[in-house]
């Protein structure tokens, strides 16, 4: 497998400061350091995006091979031989340097140049007394950077485990899941019902086995699939993606999601699982009970006054499944969303539960991923207020029962809905 651009990133940083010895004067070193400094802040920048990202969602495989805390330790030798090169010409440079005036001033001066912009201006600004200095102040800053990522990285939170993954289920779905459908469709439909069973138990036994050979041994596998009820493990599939994301190549979840071939078999292989048990244990329709309340109350009334602010910024595909869904859930938690907690301003009913779930549905790809929770909050409240942590974290802000039900609920919905 090749490096990923971040491992090259820093690789190439590394290989041009292991040069800078062999200058053949201090103009040439001046020059070669410039350059450096150059590189070294721009690379900082990139990573603080990176990490910016990865905060509100977890990388797989994204930098599979950037060992981030060694990284972080490596720019603490390259500061080092900065030292060295510059002893090499009679010049001895304070490797202790950090945030200087001079650093400063350059770091500012030069970033908002574009990558295909040739300007020499910040380097021709630069008093030659503080090169040195500049560069051991950008290696420094660089090396911070990398050491908070790794502290990050290591140290994920169960909350954050669970929404990353939902948001890469909620970007497989809108980008994958279709195709996977269509293929298992496709060979369902040569046989008849009355084979069908012995062909998906068939089938579910064989793609088992293959699933299974992605994972070590039977520890690993068994935190993901239970064995015993013969079920996925989806709480035990999001930790073991997040804690071993070098399995699973190089994907992302930007604005133009791409998956590797081994994320999209495995998301694959959970879909279709989904499919098969739902045609192996058919669901005898329910015969709806008939509400106590009526069809259409003065609280669904108030509650659907709120979600028509935001119909229009639903995504295309549910545009039209929309109503279906949200009458599902009020009529299933219809005493929650009544009900304003103690600490809650607006006391007509719990706009809390109501907006944690819109945040939830907005999570699954329900709501347009191109809208902010800005946009949300603001066309739901008329500005920008502190409702929007409610859409910002969705379930998470509520009780973990309450967490729980409502998510399993929601989930079994959109599938049911969508299929």
């Amino acid at each position: 497998m090749e490096n990923t651009e971040n491992y090259n990133l820093l690789s190439h940083l590394e290989q041009k400061c292991s040069v800078l010895r062999f200058s053949s004067c201090l103009m040439s070193l001046n020059a070669m350091s410039m350059s450096l400094a150059v590189d070294a802040c721009r690379t900082a920048r990139f990573f603080e995006l990176l990490l910016e990202q990865w905060q509100e969602c977890l990388p797989l495989g994204d930098a599979y091979d950037v060992n981030f805390s060694l990284w972080g330790q490596k720019t603490w030798e390259m500061i080092k031989q900065v030292g060295e090169a510059y002893s090499l010409n009679r010049l001895c440079v304070n490797i202790y340097e950090y945030e200087t005036e001079s650093y400063v001033d350059f770091k500012e001066s030069q970033q908002s140049a574009g990558i295909y912009e040739a300007t020499l201006q910040p380097l021709l600004q630069t008093d030659v007394k503080d090169v040195p200095r500049i560069l051991v102040c950008s290696l420094r800053d660089l090396s911070e950077v990398l050491m908070e990522i790794s502290e990050y990285l290591n140290s994920p939170t169960e909350e954050l485990i669970t929404t990353s993954y939902e948001k890469w289920v909620a970007a497989y779905k809108r980008h994958y899941q279709r195709t996977c459908r269509n293929q298992y469709k496709k060979w369902k439909i040569q046989y008849s019902a009355r084979t069908l069973r012995k062909h998906l138990q068939e089938r579910m036994s064989a793609d088992l086995e293959t699933f299974k050979k992605r994972f070590l041994n039977e520890d690993e596998f068994e935190q993901v699939f239970d064995t015993e009820q013969q079920k996925m493990d989806f709480d035990g599939m999001a930790r073991f993606l997040f804690t071993h994301a070098d399995r699973f190549g190089v994907s992302f979840i930007d604005e133009r999601p791409m998956f590797s071939q081994e994320l999209q078999e495995l998301f694959n292989f959970v879909e279709t699982w989904r499919l098969m048990e739902a045609d192996l244990h058919p669901t005898k329709k329910r015969t709806e009970k008939q509400d106590k309340t009526p069809e259409i109350d003065e609280l669904e009334l108030k509650v659907n006054s709120i979600l028509q602010s935001i119909e229009q910024l639903a995504d295309a595909s549910w545009a039209q499944h929309l109503p279906l869904l949200w009458k599902h859930i009020f009529m299933a938690y219809r005493s929650e969303i009544a009900k304003a907690g103690p600490h809650e301003k607006f006391k007509e009913f719990s706009k809390k539960t109501l907006y944690c779930i819109i945040g939830e549905l907005k999570i699954r790809g329900v709501y347009r991923q191109d809208v902010t929770n800005v946009e949300l909050s603001k066309a739901l409240e008329g500005s920008n207020n502190g409702m929007r942590k409610y859409i910002n974290n969705g379930l998470l802000e509520l009780e973990p029962s309450l967490k729980e039900n409502l998510g399993t609920f929601i989930g079994k919905e959109i599938e049911q809905i969508s299929a």
